[in-house]
């Protein structure tokens, strides 16, 4: 519009001009002459048909070249608007799957994948809204379709691919994947994270143990995280070991394990019991002993009452150094009672089973302490009183346990006995 303004102001000005000029010098003139053919005419005529013919001829090109593009333009819009259809269908298909409507999502993602220049992403999303119905074939194809699509995004494609198949639980198949992302990209933290699942649901204890020095150097997962994940490798790689009665891989996993693992009451409780199986009751004290020293655990400290080692007097007096903070642990006077006995320290294992007694009578401690007084203190009278003591708390112990015949009836006739697969 402002040129045709400013075009319409030239040609008056033009005008003007000529008009101004034809007046002072005359209308002039102007003769063309082609083959047998002349024309003759006035120059103002002649400057004002130029000019006329010139806009004439402008705007005639320009029109011819809109017209020309008009095809162009249509083709735009529509691609303008298939574009605007695309964007609005991914909006609405995440809105879908964030509502838990996987079924709509899925279809609304598929409509406009094809016309979609995000077509990756909706076929990504729609593989993960099958993956939420159960339809694994669907979500297969869809990620084979977003390859097509896109097949420079392996990795997005893969990572998207092997995430679906380890909530499916196809551990395998994920871990496949995630091997052939690992020759792709051999650094990338989340695919290391991921591989590192694989192996831990697939009990892979070996592979996972390589992978975690790796996983650690890089930091691919949190520190409590990762912890969790060694001590459950080391556990398996341990049992697994013991199982196959390999002495020396047996010995390897142990002196692998990280000294703040070996503090683990687990792993203690495997490799200790192992060593007391084998007669190699002196490592096992060692051990034990370290555990307890700065970790108290029942089990672990009537573990410990059991071995014969070496030096049992040292195992007397190392048990002693931990009334230090178990002065009211009635256990810990009894485990000292009983590797008294074993020395024929019988005053010294009177005194603590009685004081073991006092703190919390048990059936065991008034066992051992009759016994004591019976066998070797011929003071049979009062080793007789301590039976009948021990019996009566073995008794309650027993009735608190267990339910009365009347209770045991009535449940069972209800509902099926604990503990039992009913057959379907």
């Amino acid at each position: 519009m402002k040129r045709l303004l400013l075009a319409m102001i030239l040609v008056v000005s033009l005008a003007v001009f000529i008009g101004i000029i034809s007046a002072y010098y005359g209308p002039g003139y102007v003769a063309f002459s082609f083959a047998d053919m002349s024309i003759e005419t006035s120059f103002i005529f002649m400057l004002g048909f130029l000019t006329a013919a010139f806009f004439f001829f402008h705007y005639l090109i320009r029109f011819l070249s809109v017209f020309l593009r008009i095809p162009d333009y249509l083709g735009f819009r529509y691609s303008h608007r298939q574009a605007e259809k695309a964007r609005n269908a991914l909006v609405k298909g995440l809105i879908e799957m964030s509502e838990g409507r996987f079924l709509q999502a899925e279809k609304i993602l598929l409509k406009q994948a094809q016309h979609s220049d995000t077509s990756l992403l909706n076929y990504l999303i729609a593989a993960r809204a099958a993956q939420q119905q159960g339809a694994y074939d669907r979500r297969d194809e869809y990620l084979r379709l977003a390859h097509e699509s896109t097949p420079s995004a392996d990795i997005a494609i893969g990572i998207t691919q092997a995430e679906l198949q380890l909530a499916h639980k196809q551990y395998e198949q994920a871990l496949a994947t995630l091997n052939h992302l690992n020759q792709i990209t051999p650094k990338h933290g989340y695919v290391k994270k991921l591989q590192a699942r694989a192996y831990q649901n697939l009990g892979d204890w070996e592979n996972l143990h390589k992978l975690l020095n790796d996983v650690k150097k890089h930091h691919y997962i949190s520190d409590d995280k990762l912890q969790s994940i060694e001590l459950e490798t080391y556990t398996g790689l341990l049992t697994q070991a013991i199982k196959s009665d390999n002495v020396d891989k047996i010995t390897s996993v142990w002196q692998q394990v990280p000294k703040k693992l070996k503090q683990d009451i687990q792993l203690t409780h495997i490799y200790t019991r192992y060593l007391i199986q084998h007669q190699q009751d002196n490592e096992a004290e060692v051990i034990i002993r370290n555990y307890l020293t700065h970790h108290w655990d029942d089990k672990l400290a009537v573990l410990y009452s059991q071995l014969n080692t070496s030096n049992p007097l040292n195992q007397i007096q190392t048990a002693e150094t931990w009334l230090l903070n178990q002065k009211r642990s009635a256990l810990l006077h009894t485990i000292l009672g009983k590797l008294s006995i074993k020395q024929s320290l019988w005053g010294k294992a009177r005194s603590y089973l009685e004081s073991s007694i006092d703190i919390e009578p048990t059936a065991e401690a008034y066992l051992l302490l009759a016994q004591l007084l019976e066998d070797k203190m011929h003071e049979g009278q009062k080793a007789q009183r301590l039976y009948q003591k021990g019996l009566e708390i073995a008794v309650n112990q027993i009735s608190s346990n267990q339910p009365s015949a009347t209770s045991f009836t009535t449940e069972t006739t209800n509902k099926p006995a604990p503990n039992l697969k009913l057959i379907q």
